[in-house]
């Protein structure tokens, strides 16, 4: 994986875009490399099982005798036309999988197959990908105009596949020839015609996937329509959007894809206008709304979110978009060594969430987009503690949420946004951020919004914040909000209202179900209840011996003879008792012959075995070992927490879902969370979860 760059280049310090190319193709290697050795291995494989027929069919018409008489003298073999046609066609696929062969492991370049392509737009990635003498990719790679990555990279991509398919063809009549199937007539046809599109799982998964790379600039604004005919083609090109939110390469320009209020070039500060006045194009939704395309918007902040989504798109049959949070330290105006944190709090304050959109998932939006990796989804902010030193010199800690006006405090992008409370400020006025948001809008009059904050010595202090980011919070929150809903987390007042008349007209459609049900019972029980007094009290003489000469069939038929009375089928006063309509059932004998004498022997009650109870496993991490990498507590932080020594336990087993365990168990880069038994049968996928959980017992 170190070999997917292997150069210089002359990036940024800290360039976010760097880290996320960087990890990309690190998992490309991950995933293309160990599948190109089982590939040359079963080449060698098929190469020596030909050569293997071929010989032997050459030595089944020789004379072994004349061979021997020979004595090393060279002797001419016959060998049959038919055989000899065979030979041939062997012959020439040894040759076909041997330039093969040679491909993947040497070639042109003596470095063997590249295992993936890349189509640059001009930008950042490709100035500082190619400036002489620096290139960092050890690949195809090739740059065009700003806007046309997508259109090079689907070029590229058909001329690739039908490569591909041409050394699949040479490995698919091999197989059928060692299989003694081989039959041109038949074969012929469909080679002639094969593409892509006919590939095997195994064989797609062989493909070196092609890259379209560019920014935010060249995906977003003026390359975007060049980008939507490639997600609307279906062809499985992958698609690297670097989203800086301006144009860096250019000096910094305002972007399509920039945050409300931030300061660009072209979107000044002033007196008559604050930054940048338009809302943030959101990708992943376009993206979405093209219905066919694996979307996965993630980030350096969660390299383990990033790289497992990457590796799912990367096997879809689809076109893939993988956007990119890539932190600019020049125009975000952080440190070179910030990127991984900016990066970190973008996510954490609902500014950039992460998530994964796979249409393969299921029918319904729901099933297919997960916004696992976000921290804390069922909250609207995550929380975190800020430790400060008070006026008395004293360490002190307070539990805060993370805010968007928090990331943006920490970003000079969007510094002229906030401003110091000098003194003690107006305490009646001030009001935290989080608490000011949550107020109405007619409640918010004489209130002034901040957010807390240390100086360089750790004493708190307070900034006040811009109506420019309160339109922010809003604006973030809101596409927070919407993503939770398509994402089926979150019901909406209209759709809860919708939801709730649709149960109250079932609910009243089976009410008036049971409710005629129940009163045609009732008229026909008060129609036969006399009846049944009537076979319940003949039962009873014949119990009490006072039955005199009568038989019981004269008794009973007496009594049903009773005017207004109507005949009671057998068993008919168990079913109107009870027996059919769930109420406690009257067992009623048989009557027995005439002039017969019943005697009736209890049943004995079957024996009742106690289930015992299935004993389960708590959830537990070995918490000795932690490194404290946040990876758990960013998933659930009230199932999740850490200790005064910063190791990471179970807090509430209860606070948190299953599948939250076992996903905080795969993303332990140590391997200590054991996710223990389910605690709730009835959630969702149980199975799929409890199989992935068996690593980690």
């Amino acid at each position: 994986n170190y070999m997917s760059m292997v150069g210089g280049d002359g990036s940024c310090m800290g360039c976010g875009e760097k880290t996320g190319i960087h990890l990309i193709l690190s998992a490309v290697n991950a995933l293309m490399l160990p599948r190109v050795e089982r590939y040359v291995q079963k080449l060698d494989d098929l190469i020596a099982g030909l050569d293997t027929k071929a010989r032997t069919l050459l030595a089944s018409d020789a004379d072994l005798d004349n061979v021997r008489a020979a004595k090393g003298d060279q002797v001419d073999i016959p060998i049959d036309e038919s055989k000899k046609g065979t030979v041939d066609r062997i012959t020439q696929m040894i040759h076909d999988l041997k330039d093969l062969h040679w491909r993947y492991t040497e070639g042109p370049s003596g470095r063997g197959r590249a295992t993936a392509g890349f189509a640059n737009a001009t930008g950042c990635s490709s100035v500082w990908g190619s400036t002489y003498p620096y290139n960092p990719y050890p690949l195809p790679w090739v740059n065009h105009l700003f806007q046309d990555a997508p259109s090079i990279a689907i070029g590229i991509f058909e001329g690739n596949m039908r490569k591909m398919a041409n050394g699949f063809v040479a490995v698919r009549r091999a197989e059928l020839e060692l299989e003694d199937k081989y039959d041109a007539s038949e074969h012929g046809p469909f080679f002639a015609k094969f593409d892509w599109e006919q590939f095997t799982d195994d064989e797609f998964a062989m493909c070196p996937p092609i890259f379209a790379v560019g920014g935010d600039g060249a995906m977003l604004d003026i390359g975007f329509q060049n980008l939507s005919r490639l997600m609307a083609s279906g062809k499985p090109v992958r698609v690297i959007v670097l989203d800086t939110q301006v144009y860096s390469n250019t000096g910094g320009q305002a972007c399509t894809s920039g945050f409300l209020g931030q300061v660009s070039d072209m979107a000044a500060f002033g007196p008559g206008q604050h930054g940048k006045e338009e809302m943030r194009k959101e990708l992943a939704l376009i993206a979405m709304a093209h219905r066919g395309t694996f979307v996965l918007q993630a980030s350096q902040a969660s390299a383990s979110h990033l790289l497992g989504g990457v590796l799912r798109g990367l096997q879809s049959k689809r076109p893939a978009v993988f956007l990119l949070h890539c932190p600019c330290p020049p125009e975000h105006g952080i440190g070179d060594d910030a990127a991984p944190d900016a990066a970190k709090l973008a996510v954490e304050s609902r500014a950039f969430p992460v998530l994964a959109f796979d249409p393969d998932a299921g029918s319904t939006l729901a099933d297919c987009l997960d916004l696992d990796g976000n921290p804390s989804v069922e909250d609207v902010w995550p929380s975190y503690d800020l430790t400060y030193i008070d006026e008395d010199g004293a360490e002190q800690t307070m539990a805060l949420p993370i805010t968007i006006a928090d990331w943006a405090a920490t970003e000079a992008r969007f510094r002229k946004h906030f401003k110091k409370v000098r003194g003690n400020g107006s305490d009646e006025e001030l009001t935290p951020f989080h608490e000011y948001m949550e107020l109405p809008t007619e409640d918010r009059e004489d209130k002034t919004p901040f957010v807390y904050s240390i100086d360089s010595e750790r004493h708190l202090q307070r900034l006040m914040v811009s109506n420019e980011v309160i339109r922010l919070a809003e604006d973030r929150l809101l596409f927070w909000a919407q993503l939770k809903e398509i994402a089926g987390l979150e019901v909406t007042d209209s759709l809860r209202s919708l939801v709730e008349d649709e149960l109250e007209s079932k609910f009243e459609e089976q009410a008036q179900a049971i409710r005629s049900e129940y009163e045609a019972k009732l008229a026909d029980l008060r129609a036969r209840y006399p009846a049944i007094i009537a076979r319940r009290l003949a039962e009873g003489l014949i119990r009490a011996g006072n039955g005199g000469e009568q038989t019981v069939g004269e008794i009973l038929a007496r009594a049903q003879s009773m005017p207004g009375l109507a005949p009671v089928p057998p068993g008919g006063d168990d079913l109107l008792l009870g027996g059919g309509g769930g109420g406690a059932a009257v067992a009623t004998a048989p009557a027995p012959a005439a002039g017969a004498t019943a005697t009736a022997a209890p049943a004995e009650a079957p024996a009742v075995e106690e289930e015992e109870e299935e004993l389960g496993m708590e959830p537990y991490i070995e918490s000795a070992r932690c490194t404290s990498c946040d990876e758990c507590t960013n998933i659930n932080k009230k199932l999740f927490a850490y200790d005064d020594k910063k190791l990471a336990y179970i807090k509430d087993a209860k606070a948190g879902t299953f599948k939250q365990l076992v996903q905080a168990a795969e993303k332990c880069p140590v391997q200590i969370i054991h996710p223990g038994t389910p605690l709730n049968p009835k959630e969702k996928d149980l199975a799929k979860w409890v199989k992935r959980a068996e690593p980690f017992k």
